[in-house]
């Protein structure tokens, strides 16, 4: 074999490895993906991501340290029709949207779902959230004819559920207002 074709042999070679490396972190990756897209559903709550909290703001996150004491409030969050993340980006604002609201934000709530039925924690459940007094506070948006979507419902009975069982909350203590 002459020098030319070893070389020529090498260079094969290490394009099939490069090749059969690339194709192997690409399924690795679909996998991760699809079995993070099974969890999502199984669970019906998003997979928590730290970059959607709310920023620290003193209206709708103060970023006091508070313990839970075993209470769940669900609010309407008098928004219709808007999806999971622009609720938690119309949270996010509130300090710009507030002088221009019939009713302005109050108060923040650790998750937030959207007529999408998606799911965001937007403060984490060690935070207090603003006025929610050591309560875990989730809030939802209705459709434009004012109704809970059959989707956004699903999501909300099963989020309850989770924390309920993570944190041992009684029924009686899942306040809907």
């Amino acid at each position: 074999m002459t020098r030319k074709e070893w070389k020529r042999r090498k260079r094969r070679r290490i394009i099939a490895v490069c090749t059969a490396t690339i194709i192997v972190v690409a399924g690795l990756v679909g996998i991760i993906y699809l079995v993070m897209g099974e969890l999502k559903k199984s669970v019906g709550v998003s997979v928590r991501d730290d970059s959607l909290y709310l920023t620290v703001n003193g209206v709708t996150r103060t970023g006091d340290k508070s313990p839970l004491v075993g209470i769940i409030s669900i609010q309407d969050s008098g928004f219709k029709g808007l999806t999971t993340l622009e609720l938690r980006n119309r949270y996010e604002r509130a300090d710009l949207v507030n002088p221009l609201m019939s009713e302005p934000l109050e108060k923040g709530a650790h998750y937030c779902i959207g007529v999408n039925g998606e799911c965001i924690e937007m403060i984490p459940l060690t935070e207090k959230a603003p006025g929610g007094d050591d309560m875990i506070v989730i809030v939802y948006s209705k459709d434009e004819d004012g109704n809970v979507p059959d989707v956004e419902e699903k999501a909300l009975n099963d989020l309850v559920e989770n924390l309920q069982k993570e944190y041992s909350i009684s029924d009686e203590n899942v306040i809907r207002s």
